[in-house]
Formats: structure tokens, C-alpha cells, sequence
């Protein structure tokens, strides 16, 4: 068509509105599928409307069923991950970093790229130490409590902007909900290269990041160390290990094609 919006397609869309509801249910660590009743009270949808769609997402191998009857993830989704990561650039090119940073703290590393008004979680290198954070691939979070997050957005003002409008909602005692705080914290970011989580997004978790950027000098991601506060003091986050992430994400800059300008 030209001009005017894209036609939509409704049914599409409530087919897709399901799958998110299986899939945001896994993503909170619960170990059962969802039965039909719990997809009609999250949609709204009637029941035969959502059965009709879990059937699809079904046939298709984006949902499976247990024996119980209860949906959740197929293997279509396994699938579709691995076909996105074997063509996705900066997730080849970051890895090797991501592995050769995680080696060296001892901590997780994870890689983060904007998605809306949140922070997608790419990829991850765990810890081999038996505490760390359990934030999953293909998590979310908001960008103004987390490292990643701040990372990101310090780059971006007008984003800031637009969220700062919508309001600072704490999701721990540390989150930072005053607006001329959050803009000195970013500030600060901005001066010394890296971002600081400390406890703002889950308690007990700190974390640090440095922003990655493209052959055009945009902010695309950024990476992340993220560790229990009983082993991520600030001291050592600010001496320690905010400048490893930064000279890793910078790795990864200059890999994209990215050529810092000097001052």
C-alpha cells in the first residue's frame, strides 16, 4: 500500500499477545506451563478465542503442551533464537569479549540492547562462582535502574526525556526516583565512561556497564558486570572493574567499525 499506516492484522495480533503471555510466564522462573484458564484471565480472550490460538502457536512448534495440559515454549522458539543469534553482528563480535571478561573477574557478563522503553537481554556469560544473577537471555528490564540500562540511555536525551516524563517508579529502597538525581547519575556515566547499579534494580545486586557503539557513533548496547553485593563492593566496581567493562565495550565499538573522535 502507499501512504497512511500499515494494515494490522488483529487476529495476528491476539495470536501474538498469547505466545507473550506463555513466554512472560516462563520468564518468571515458574517451572509449570500455563493452563487455558490462565491464558483466557490474562487476554481476556473467551475460551474458545484462546484455545483456538494455542492450538496455532501449537501446531506451529512455538508452544508445546505437557501432559497435564498446561502450554508453554516449543521448540520453534529454540529455532528461531539460534537463526537470529548465526546472523546477529554484535552478538558475534561481542562474545569473545563477553568470554574473555567473564574469565577475568570471575563474574557474568551480560550484553544489553535498547528495546522501547527497556533493556534486552542479548547474551550472557555466567559466573563459575555459585552465586550470581539470574536475570535470563531474553529478559527484560527498565533502563533507568539498571547498569546496562543507564549505560544506554546516558547516550540518549531525548529518551531520557521521555521517560522522565513518565515517571521514576522504584523497584528496590536504592532505585533512583529523583529526576535531577537520575541526570547527575547519568552525568557522571557519561565522564568516566561506565554505569553504576547499585542494589537500584534488585537488592543485593550490583552491577556496572559501558555502552557499545556502531560505525556511526550511535549507542546500540552495552555491556555489563553484574555480581552479589558480597563480592561488588563500589569500590571495586569504580576501581576496579568499570574500567575492564569500558576497555571490553570499547573492544567491541572498534570491532563494529566504531572510530572514537578525539577532543
Amino acid at each position: 500500500m502507499s501512504g497512511g499506516k500499515p494494515v494490522v492484522s488483529q487476529t495476528a495480533m491476539r495470536c501474538l499477545q498469547v505466545l507473550q503471555v506463555v513466554s512472560d510466564h516462563g520468564r518468571s522462573n515458574s517451572r509449570k506451563g500455563l493452563a487455558l484458564r490462565d491464558v483466557v484471565e490474562k487476554t481476556g480472550f473467551n475460551s474458545s478465542t484462546a484455545y483456538r490460538y494455542l492450538q496455532t502457536l501449537e501446531q506451529y512448534g512455538l508452544l508445546q503442551r505437557d501432559v497435564d495440559g498446561l502450554y508453554r515454549l516449543g521448540l520453534k522458539v529454540v529455532e528461531l533464537y539460534h537463526a537470529f543469534s548465526d546472523g546477529n553482528d554484535l552478538r558475534s563480535v561481542a562474545y569473545h569479549s563477553m568470554l574473555a571478561l567473564s574469565k577475568e573477574t570471575e563474574e557474568t557478563v551480560y550484553l544489553g540492547i535498547l528495546d522501547g522503553l527497556e533493556v534486552f537481554y542479548l547474551e550472557r556469560v555466567d559466573s563459575p562462582l555459585p552465586i550470581r544473577p539470574h536475570t535470563q537471555i531474553g529478559g527484560r528490564n527498565k533502563l533507568y535502574c539498571t547498569a546496562l540500562g543507564k549505560a544506554i540511555l546516558s547516550q540518549k536525551e531525548d529518551l531520557l526525556a521521555h521517560i522522565l516524563g513518565m515517571g521514576l517508579d522504584p523497584m528496590t529502597a536504592n532505585t533512583i526516583t529523583n529526576p535531577k538525581n537520575l541526570i547527575s547519575d547519568l552525568q557522571q556515566c557519561r565522564e568516566r565512561g561506565f554505569a553504576l547499579d547499585d542494589m537500584e534494580n534488585e537488592s543485593e545486586v550490583r552491577c556496572v556497564a559501558a555502552p557499545i557503539f556502531d560505525q556511526s557513533g550511535e549507542v546500540i548496547a552495552a555491556l555489563s558486570i553484574s555480581g552479589p553485593v558480597s563480592r561488588m563492593s563500589l569500590e571495586r566496581l569504580i576501581q576496579e572493574l568499570g574500567p575492564k567493562v569500558k576497555e571490553a565495550a570499547d573492544q567491541v565499538s572498534s570491532m563494529l567499525g566504531y572510530i572514537k573522535r578525539r577532543v
